[in-house]
């Protein structure tokens, strides 16, 4: 039987079986969200506008993040536990979660799941942040736009209330001051990873072993209390097929960013943003639907560049974005319409190798290890130095760096970053305040001037060496 969403959801990747398989789901969401016939013609136009859909792999992406969202906002009717955790979070814990708990329990990140769905696809988020905005969080005292999302979501209804809720205390102290809030308002217990970002400037990647130490003893304090609140224990083979399932998914998202290196570069970056995060936002479809999804993606792409196919002019300034934008693919869109080739996240450039010489003790400390030798959770040096090293691994004619203004720790280093990465490498930086989450405050026409003239800059730059060549 046809319904109203057969359009959208035909374009997201969905066979006509599974869509009648997931009705019952659909319209439960659907309804939560207020979402309805009348929303459908605007959101299959945005679809096809604002997303690669010709490509399988794009429409797996897709498919795999509206799954996401119905196992989230279903979780507790399909009688399932419940852990979230805040974004942005050490790689592997929380899929070494969902792989112990299996069927029974979800776990992931519901802010980021809900930009990524409910904002990216359907362009539906602001009543969600004004709820938030109304419950504690509110506007114009710079708080993060994340927390208002989630906040907002839970008293609307449209997420169950969490059983555990994990963050960092270190990293977003503002996460863990709203999961405070939150506590007091659905009574639902929080548990904080802690840990150390201070070290000397230029120490990275260097790293004071009692740091790793002492994270992997957070890591593991994580479990044990996992066990103790909701029943589920994290073993080593949980985290180990976690460990596999996340190299196996960065593996393929590596490969992706040196496919994206092509000239001209073969696809938007908003198709890779979607990848990248699917991964660090998502423990349930990315364990299961994200190594596909990617692998896919990777194998088409590959056919664009052979076959020299591109989005943006042959020769266009290639770029380093510091991530692309959670709920607005048309701000995306608009840097590559002002003919930058958004090639690239520093985080999909893997890190250095691990000091040989470290002996670490269990799987928690490598996860630490990891963490750390990524640079965010590191420093402010180790940050900037990823950066760095990027932009020349990568041979980058100009960085995006477009910080959150009302994130702690990423504003911390706006002007710095700037000013540490073109000393290094002589690369132009735009540091570009942005909200990432949403776009209510930076959209793409506040954002544009900035951006062209960046682009036309970076033009000139480049012709002018190519001549002195």
């Amino acid at each position: 039987m046809t319904v109203y969403y057969d359009e959208l959801f035909g374009l997201c990747g969905f066979q006509d079986k599974e869509i009648e398989k997931e009705k019952v789901r659909i319209e439960k969401v659907f309804e939560k969200i207020d979402i309805g016939p009348d929303d459908m013609d605007r959101t299959v136009k945005r679809v096809n506008e604002q997303f690669d859909i010709q490509l399988l792999g794009v429409r797996k992406l897709l498919r795999a993040w509206l799954l996401e969202l119905l196992d989230l906002s279903l979780a507790k009717e399909e009688k399932k536990k419940v852990v979230y955790y805040g974004y942005p979070s050490i790689q592997g814990p929380g899929m070494a979660i969902k792989a112990a708990g299996g069927e029974g329990l979800y776990v992931g990140c519901p802010d980021a799941i809900l930009c990524h769905t409910v904002g990216m696809i359907f362009d539906k988020l602001t009543p969600m942040l004004e709820a938030g905005e109304n419950g504690g969080l509110p506007p114009g005292h710079g708080l993060c736009s994340l927390q208002q999302i989630r906040s907002g979501a839970l008293a609307l209804g449209i997420i169950p209330v969490p059983d555990l809720v994990t963050g960092s205390s270190y990293y977003c102290d503002m996460g863990s001051k709203a999961d405070e809030l939150l506590h007091e308002i659905y009574g639902h217990p929080s548990i904080y990873i802690d840990g150390s970002m201070d070290s000397k400037w230029g120490e990275f990647p260097s790293c004071d072993p009692e740091r790793i130490k002492f994270l992997g003893q957070q890591i593991n304090k994580l479990f044990d209390k996992v066990k103790e609140h909701i029943g589920v224990e994290v073993n080593g083979s949980s985290l180990k097929k976690a460990i596999q399932i996340s190299r196996e998914l960065f593996s393929e998202l590596g490969q992706l960013t040196y496919l994206m290196m092509a000239d001209p570069m073969p696809i938007s970056g908003v198709a890779s943003g979607m990848a990248i995060n699917l991964a660090a936002a998502s423990t349930g479809r990315s364990m299961t639907e994200g190594p596909d999804a990617v692998k896919t993606l990777c194998g088409e792409v590959r056919e664009r560049v052979n076959k020299g196919l591109g989005i943006v002019e042959k020769g266009a300034p290639r770029v380093l974005n510091f991530a692309q934008h959670f709920s607005d693919p048309g701000i995306t869109h608009m840097m590559e319409d002002a003919g930058l080739a958004v090639a690239a996240s520093f985080v999909t450039v893997p890190p250095g190798k691990r000091d040989p010489s470290l002996t670490l003790n269990n799987i928690s400390e490598e996860l630490a290890e990891a963490g750390l030798r990524a640079g965010v959770y590191h420093s402010t040096y180790g940050f900037a130095k990823r950066f760095v090293d990027a932009v020349r691994e990568l041979k980058i004619d100009g960085v995006l760096w477009g910080y959150q203004y009302n994130c702690r720790p990423i504003a911390l280093g706006s002007h710095l970053f700037k000013q540490f990465i073109e000393e290094e490498t002589g690369v132009p930086v735009l540091s570009l305040e942005i909200d990432l989450y949403e776009s209510r405050s930076y959209g793409v026409e506040t954002l544009r001037t900035k951006v062209e003239t960046f682009a036309e800059i970076l033009k000139a730059k480049k012709a002018t060496e190519t001549q002195g060549n």
